[in-house]
């Protein structure tokens, strides 16, 4: 993962993502603490290959004063039109979706398809996420050709 940390606590790093091939922010990322091995601090140099940065439209955007663990995190994500759920232990499983309910051990999801057809629940266990990602332009354009119910 690449971006800007706009907040650590406790469990969790909430992200704006840096996409190296578009050369701009895009979204965000909830990581939990133990899935960050190292962290590096970008020169000025690196900065200068930043090609749009649209930084700004990413900041403030968030209430992290109510995000102060991954379970907060969650319950507010519930606001958010789709999320993207990524997996413990396999990368390459993810699930798209919007939250519909934050228990105490799972969250509850309506999963959209990559056609933007909405096609089925989803019951996760919440120890089972390894990382959220949400506000990117792929959920951006998928909401926009999801099929209304």
């Amino acid at each position: 993962h690449s971006g800007i940390c706009i907040k650590e606590h406790q469990d969790l790093f909430i992200l704006i993502c840096y996409d190296e091939e578009i050369k701009e922010y895009d979204g965000y990322t909830i990581l939990r603490n133990d899935e960050v091995e190292k962290f590096k601090i970008w020169d000025e140099e690196e900065i200068t290959t930043i090609e749009n940065n649209n930084f700004s439209e990413f900041l403030n955007k968030l209430p992290l004063d109510k995000m102060n663990s991954f379970f907060d995190s969650l319950t507010v994500l519930k606001e958010m039109d789709l999320v993207t759920v990524f997996i413990e232990d396999d990368e390459d499983t993810y699930l798209v979706g919007k939250l519909l309910s934050v228990k105490e051990k799972y969250i509850e999801m309506k999963l959209l398809n990559e056609s933007g057809e909405w096609w089925g629940m989803e019951k996760i266990n919440i120890d089972d996420i390894a990382y959220i990602g949400f506000g990117s332009s792929y959920e951006n354009e998928l909401i926009k050709k999801a099929t209304r119910e």
